[in-house]
């Protein structure tokens, strides 16, 4: 009985987030200790090479993937693929799309999150309120989104440029 326990408990650990880190594809993060400033996040963040190979390896030429975060609080993507979005699909591959963001707490109020409201598009047609994860990173401060399960280890993981 206390192998299963064991078993469980390690189980829970690797499979989800946990000590302030993300083992996903070898990148260690840690959570902000402070909100991020507006100046720190407004500006062009483009996504890492995992991000064009995961990609790829799902059939998708490369395109230069972009968040533009501008100053009045509001955002424009360039060439989000549409499997970004697990619940609708576009026949389009790629989509620009726009809409707010502000920084915010997670939904249990303990992590700094860039929170995203997606205008309606041909990706979202009825618009859609998300938030990625903000993480620290040699620091610098990093976009991180999941898609779909975290537990498959396909994210983006956004840096400024």
């Amino acid at each position: 009985m206390k192998r299963i326990i064991c078993l469980l408990i390690l189980t829970t650990f690797i499979g989800c987030r946990y000590f302030n880190v993300s083992p996903v594809n070898g990148i260690t993060t840690k959570n902000l200790t402070k909100k991020p400033t507006r100046a720190e996040m407004v500006g062009t963040w483009e996504v890492d090479k995992f991000s064009y190979e995961l990609n790829e390896h799902k059939g998708y030429e490369k395109k230069k993937i972009e968040l533009n975060l501008k100053k009045d609080g509001t955002f424009s993507i360039s060439n989000l693929p549409n499997y970004v979005n697990v619940f609708d699909k576009t026949e389009d591959k790629y989509v620009n799309t726009s809409g707010t963001w502000k920084i915010g707490k997670d939904f249990k109020g303990e992590k700094w999150v860039l929170n995203i409201r997606f205008d309606k598009s041909n990706l979202y047609e009825k618009g859609m309120s998300t938030y990625y994860d903000l993480y620290l990173q040699d620091d610098g401060i990093i976009i991180w989104d999941f898609i779909g399960d975290p537990d498959s280890g396909e994210r983006f993981l956004y840096r400024k440029k």
